[in-house]
């Protein structure tokens, strides 16, 4: 008598994935200071060949918050963003909450800087020659610019962080600096890993970076992770600040060649992870395997039986 075998959907799907020659994956990777680009760029060199194609997809820029709306609109199947930009947009619309992290990374160090002379503009009334901020807590009341996925960070940490303080959007990275420099904002916000190129090019006469400050870093530690950075002469030894994860956000698909996509990509960043932290950027030094990044943000699960495209020759 002949058996029949009933197959579960689960493994119709892993069958019908190993069955493509090549998956496509769009990848948004905008950053104001080039990071997620040249990362991008780097696992492109190592996972790139004849069963995978990762396709970087810059709809329109924008930095983290860019990102995260060519993810939103379908532009992208996976995005380059700090965690905080997603948990902002997740709080105030529970549409965002179908996201969930591909791959996690590595911290995005929150910079403050603001000028050694101050230009203290509280309250309309103008003060100059001054050092008045010595942290992010100094800041009640005054104005504080950003731009991209700096804004929402600016946001929590003066609302949910108890900062009070004025967030403005400068519109676009370059026009950051100029804010301070002209006195239309007393301090601004960078976010990236550090060492920021456009931040140790500055002149360190003018300019200081700021701690956060205890008062907001103890209200905000449940979104971000404490750490410590060290631009000699912009700051005096280490200086703690705090940091959002860098995170690869995804969806979760339907269909058997996204699904593939996904695992590979997934599995191949894992699988060479030693080799880019060793010919890498410096960030790959950050990233630890087997993390899963913030814990409000879900682990999208996926098919374990993927060969990792990285065993295969690259495609020229």
């Amino acid at each position: 008598m002949k058996r029949y075998i009933s197959l579960s959907p689960l493994l119709f799907v892993l069958l019908a994935v190993t069955s493509f020659a090549q998956t496509t994956i769009r990848v948004a990777a905008d950053s104001s200071s080039g990071t997620y680009n040249k990362m991008l760029g780097e696992i492109i060199g190592v996972c790139n060949d004849d069963s995978l194609n990762i396709v970087p997809s810059n709809e329109g820029g924008g930095g983290a918050t860019g990102n995260l709306d060519a993810l939103f609109n379908n532009k992208a199947d996976a995005a380059f963003l700090h965690s905080d930009v997603y948990l902002y947009n997740a709080q105030s619309d529970p549409s965002y909450n179908k996201f969930k992290t591909l791959v996690a990374g590595w911290p995005e160090s929150i910079h403050i800087l603001a000028l050694r002379q101050s230009i203290s503009r509280k309250h309309g009334t103008l003060s100059f020659g001054k050092q008045d901020f010595n942290s992010l807590s100094d800041l009640s009341g005054y104005t504080v610019a950003a731009a991209g996925g700096g804004v929402l960070t600016g946001r929590i940490l003066s609302g949910q962080g108890g900062g009070n303080f004025t967030v403005t959007d400068a519109g676009s990275g370059a026009n950051v600096i100029a804010m301070l420099d002209s006195g239309k904002a007393d301090a601004v916000i960078f976010v990236g890993a550090a060492p920021l190129p456009n931040i140790e090019k500055l002149d360190k006469s003018r300019y200081k970076l700021l701690p956060i400050g205890e008062s907001i870093a103890g209200r905000v530690g449940n979104v971000y992770r404490p750490v410590k950075i060290n631009y000699p002469g912009l700051t005096n030894g280490p200086l703690t600040t705090m940091a959002p994860l860098a995170t690869i956000l995804t969806r979760q698909f339907s269909t058997p060649e996204k699904i593939s996509a996904q695992a590979r990509f997934r599995a191949c960043v894992v699988k060479n992870l030693p080799r880019l932290q060793d010919t890498g950027s410096p960030n790959w030094q950050d990233v630890t395997a087997g993390d899963h990044g913030i814990a409000s943000i879900p682990w999208l699960d996926l098919p374990a039986t993927m060969t990792p495209t990285a065993s295969r020759p690259t495609r020229k």
